[in-house]
């Protein structure tokens, strides 16, 4: 990839194009720890599936990257028919698939590192931090027509960071406590040095001189040891959005993605104004504590970020950025009827409190 302010990179002819990548974790069907056996689904992957299956830093874990879609239904169903095929082949030696954005009671010493120089490389310089980084995501992708269009949506991404990690809250549990939380994950995450909510930029121009920045120096060897809550991708002209905890739920992650999308469609034509990075971490904090029950401070009044979820939906839809995309009334719908339920976090926790038993709550989110 190309280490220069690239403007080659984008979608003039086909914006709006997604890709979805969702990290699962493998997991021992009888001791529900995890399992240490990405290797062997590697050895029997079809070869049809080697390009959207990838290694990651644990044994125990891998992504699944689509290939560009041109709608959310054909991301979220590329996403499913994979995860199914892994289950199948796994099941034949005891492997499960979960997608657990935090496993409830794993500990460092159940999981095998991989030995590749890039893993490597982060061990060194992480130490403890990496050590404990134990933790599944999701990532969204949505191409750019050009890079004015690209840096106006990163940047008003940031405002709204809090809605999607409420809506894909799935991490409560941790070394065998209830955190509290419903996104723990989001708060391992932000140890990182170079991840978390981060800063604007007023033009593309200034986002690739950090970049390269960074590249001359040696912090980072590619975009990929960028781990913001949001970023431009310099080698797929997307932006991408990686707030969001993994779960496995067909639907809501097809919503999530079509909100998304439907949100940069808007943003690139009427960005949203900045917010202060303080405002803008207290508002991440109330999701990832509260879910959809947060509130949201927006300018000198505080709303429910509930509330402020289904007035954006609104806004879209009137705005026809729903429209434009070709979206039916009927997913509207759904989308507010999702920020109504609960979130995952929550149904979680409530299995728990009704069993006591945290492999009952992994068995909620294995992959059938």
């Amino acid at each position: 990839m190309s280490r220069s302010c690239d403007l080659s990179i984008f979608h003039p002819e086909n914006p709006w194009t997604l890709g979805v990548e969702l990290e699962v974790r493998l997991i021992d069907a009888e001791t529900m720890k995890p399992a240490n056996r990405s290797p062997y689904l590697f050895d029997h992957l079809p070869d049809s599936l080697r390009p959207n299956v990838h290694q990651e830093l644990l044994q125990s874990m891998v992504e699944i990257v689509t290939p560009v879609c041109n709608s959310a239904d054909e991301a979220a169903d590329f996403v499913m028919n994979t995860l199914h095929e892994l289950t199948r082949i796994g099941e034949k030696e005891g492997i499960r698939l979960a997608a657990l954005a935090t496993h409830p009671f794993e500990h460092k010493e159940d999981n095998q590192r991989f030995q590749d120089p890039r893993y490597d490389a982060f061990a060194k310089e992480l130490q403890v931090v990496l050590k404990n980084f134990l933790i599944s995501g999701l990532h969204i992708h949505v191409a750019m027509p050009n890079e004015e269009a690209a840096l106006r949506a990163y940047d008003a991404s940031i405002t709204y960071l809090p809605i999607f990690l409420a809506l894909s809250a799935n991490s409560p549990f941790h070394l065998g406590e209830d955190t509290g939380l419903q996104s723990y994950r989001s708060k391992i995450f932000e140890r990182l040095p170079r991840a978390g909510i981060p800063e604007y930029f007023s033009s593309y121009r200034e986002y690739c001189s950090l970049m390269e920045q960074l590249y001359a120096t040696g912090t980072i060897q590619s975009a990929k040891d960028v781990w913001w809550d949001v970023r431009i991708h310099q080698g797929f002209g997307t932006v991408e959005l990686r707030v969001c905890d993994a779960f496995y739920d067909r639907e809501r992650l097809r919503l999530i993605t079509l909100f998304y999308q439907a949100l940069l469609h808007r943003l690139t034509q009427y960005p949203v104004g900045r917010v202060h990075h303080q405002i803008s971490k207290q508002n991440k904090w109330n999701a990832a504590r509260h879910g959809m029950k947060g509130m949201f401070i927006e300018g000198d009044d505080v709303i429910p970020l509930r509330q402020k979820a289904h007035e954006l939906l609104e806004m879209l839809d009137r705005t026809g950025s729903f429209q434009a995309l070709e979206t039916p009334k009927s997913d509207i719908q759904a989308l507010h009827d999702l920020i109504e339920q609960e979130t995952i976090a929550r149904k979680l926790r409530r299995i728990y409190e009704e069993t006591g038993d945290f492999k009952e709550v992994i068995r909620e989110e294995l992959i059938e």
